[in-house]
């Protein structure tokens, strides 16, 4: 049933609902089938539920959890602009509830209305300013649509909450990076390590802020560790082999180029070939298979500090 169908029907209900009983028996319908579909909702029973939570609200088109449980399913079959129109009829219902206003937030950003988006979950963190999915959500979205000081606002607010929390700590980190605030950045990278070490991209976040410092033997050290966690991670393949080359080690860089090409060849001619040319360049095949035991990347000599 399309949401537009259930619209109909339910304000078909309503003008046969009559004074009192009629009213009153529509609210106890409307509420067995909320109750059936979250039993149904709870054993897995998708599709199930929905047709309860299409029921309930047409016998009650004012029941707000039935509407926003239907998001909540539409949502999840990937069915967006349904979803979006279901939790929509929910904040309409019940406008300073945060966390419908989140579920609609997120509804919007997965149907691709990024404005939309941002707008709603800046209502959702006003309404519930401890809402950590909201701000969360609030702060990627606003970092990706280039608002970093905004970004930054609603990460740091999350952590405070979510400290333990080793991704909640990479967005932070991720945001600090593109403001260019690196020692943040780092301090951000480290706290995510430091609770869950096994991440390679945290790993590789630390690499390219080292990079950017031009620390390039700390860079090294932390790019090897994401491909030894990761071993199809192609980027941080490629970044250590520009690193191992910065630090002459080209014996070194030559493999990390190879893995890179390896993982990455046919998906951009143009990139296969500058890579493959750098390769030439330090004597390397380029048409050559990297050496194996790739989740184990060559470890160079340490060079003194004033030999580079």
């Amino acid at each position: 049933m399309t949401l537009r169908s259930v619209l109909s029907a339910a304000l078909a209900a309503a003008l046969l609902v009559g004074p009192m009983t009629g009213a009153a028996r529509a609210d106890s319908s409307a509420e067995a089938h909320y109750k059936s579909g979250m039993a149904l909702k709870s054993s897995g029973q998708d599709d199930q539920a929905i047709k309860e939570f299409e029921a309930a609200v047409v016998a009650n088109p004012k029941h707000v959890m039935a509407w926003n449980s239907l998001g909540i399913l539409y949502k999840k079959k990937g069915d967006f602009k349904q979803a979006v129109s279901a939790f929509e009829k929910a904040a309409a219902l019940s406008p300073k509830n945060g966390q419908i206003a989140s579920n609609l937030g997120m509804a919007y950003y997965r149907a691709g209305r990024e404005d939309d988006a941002i707008k709603t979950l800046d209502l959702a963190v006003q309404l519930d300013p401890k809402n950590v999915d909201a701000l969360e959500n609030l702060g990627v979205l606003k970092r990706k649509k280039g608002d970093v000081d905004g970004a930054i606002k609603a990460l740091e607010a999350v952590v405070k909450i979510k400290d333990k929390d080793s991704n909640s700590w990479n967005n932070l980190a991720v945001a600090y990076r593109t403001a260019k605030r690196d020692d943040d950045a780092l301090k951000a990278y480290k706290n995510a390590v430091a609770i869950d070490p096994s991440v390679a991209e945290y790993h590789f976040g630390i690499g390219a802020v080292h990079r950017r410092k031009e620390q390039i033997e700390e860079a090294i050290v932390e790019y090897r560790k994401a491909v030894e966690l990761k071993p199809d991670f192609a980027e941080a393949w490629y970044d250590l082999g520009i690193m191992y080359r910065a630090n002459h080690e080209n014996d070194l860089a030559v493999p990390a180029f190879q893995h890179y090409l390896e993982l990455t060849r046919g998906k951009d001619a143009a990139a296969d070939k500058r890579v493959e040319e750098d390769i030439a360049k330090m004597g390397g095949d380029p048409k050559a298979k990297p050496p194996s035991g790739k989740d184990k990347p060559a470890t160079g000599k340490k060079k003194p500090k004033g030999g580079r």
